[in-house]
């Protein structure tokens, strides 16, 4: 799916015109051959387990405004994504964060036509207490078997996140088996 948010070239300014190129629908500019491959932009999101659950931020903003978010955002040029997603959970929670690990990817349009994104999902720990600053309206931490499935805006991260409990589940029944085989 091609969003429409590009109309004319970057290069001449003249207008795209669709075209199928390899397979995918692209905008090709009609005057000087330039092409919009429509690329994701990239952002980095935080899983933040504590407190016998997971820490969920509501967005205060559009796209999703009032729903449930991962806390996280967009990398900024000349930014890698660790260093992106320390600065963005500052800013979005006013607290120091250590990365403890990588969970993956996730890709997902930034609302109904919006543009696409590719994010990279970390496992982190905060220090410090969150409280909601920037474009967060409210955090709060969930028990694992409390999470608002309905409530989460952006669908790749109701996924990540169900794909995270069940391998947290999975880990958790390992760990209980070997106690038992050791005792």
């Amino acid at each position: 799916m091609t969003t429409a948010r590009a109309r004319h070239c970057l290069v001449c300014g003249d207008f795209l015109k669709p075209m199928m190129q390899e397979g995918r629908p692209r905008r090709r500019c009609r005057r000087c051959g330039w092409i919009f491959y429509d690329n994701p932009a990239p952002a980095a999101v935080a899983i933040i387990e504590g407190r016998g659950g997971l820490l969920l931020a509501r967005r205060a903003a559009p796209p999703h405004e009032g729903t449930w978010d991962l806390p996280g955002g967009f990398v900024e040029s000349g930014e890698l994504p660790e260093r992106a997603l320390v600065r963005e959970l500052k800013e979005e929670l006013g607290a120091r964060a250590v990365i403890t690990g990588l969970h993956g990817f996730s890709i997902d349009h930034y609302g109904a036509g919006g543009i696409p994104v590719l994010a990279v999902v970390y496992v982190a720990r905060l220090t410090g207490t969150p409280s909601p600053q920037s474009d967060v309206a409210e955090v709060r931490w969930f028990g694992w078997d409390a999470l608002p499935w309905r409530q989460i805006g952006f669908p790749s991260i109701r996924d990540t996140l169900r794909e995270y409990v069940r391998q947290r589940a999975r880990r958790s029944r390992r760990r209980s088996a070997r106690r038992r085989g050791a005792v």
